[in-house]
């Protein structure tokens, strides 16, 4: 899921058919799977590769700064897990309403422990939170920011 939405519905496919293509009637290993999927993608996935299946990390993201200045919301989020996952930022506003916008695990890929997003709010902001939808956070209480 999270390479799919890392890639979109179109290139996930194409490089997933590739594979298939590929490897049809063989025994493929993890390592086939994932230069396969690397060539019929056209990207150099081995970042991903890496975060999602060569290491220790879990999930556990955390809004370590966010500040509003004119209409622009900038939030500084820590990957205090490690794992490259997608994820969305929910603007609440004084007045009851929200902007939810979504990120794919692409947000990790030049710096896997920290990203920066920035946003546009005409509204007065109550807080900003981060909800990793399926991909469930190690400390969820720290993914919420209000704005003062």
């Amino acid at each position: 899921m999270a390479l799919k939405d890392y890639l979109g519905d179109t290139l996930f496919k194409k490089a997933l058919h590739h594979y298939i293509n590929d490897w049809n009637g063989k025994h493929p290993t993890p390592w086939d799977y994932f230069y396969s999927m690397n060539t019929g993608s056209g990207k150099n996935l081995n970042w991903f590769w890496n975060n999602w299946f060569f290491s220790n990390h879990y999930i556990d993201l955390k809004i370590t700064t966010a500040k509003k200045s004119g209409k622009k919301v900038t939030v500084i989020i820590e990957n205090e897990g490690g794992f490259a996952i997608p994820f969305d930022v929910i603007i609440l506003n004084e007045d009851g309403t929200n902007t939810r916008t979504h990120f794919s695990p692409a947000a990790w890929e030049k710096n896997q422990r920290q990203t920066k997003v920035n946003l546009d709010s005409v509204k007065k902001i109550k807080s900003i939170t981060l909800d990793g939808g399926i991909f469930m956070d190690y400390s969820p209480e720290d993914n919420t920011k209000s704005i003062n």
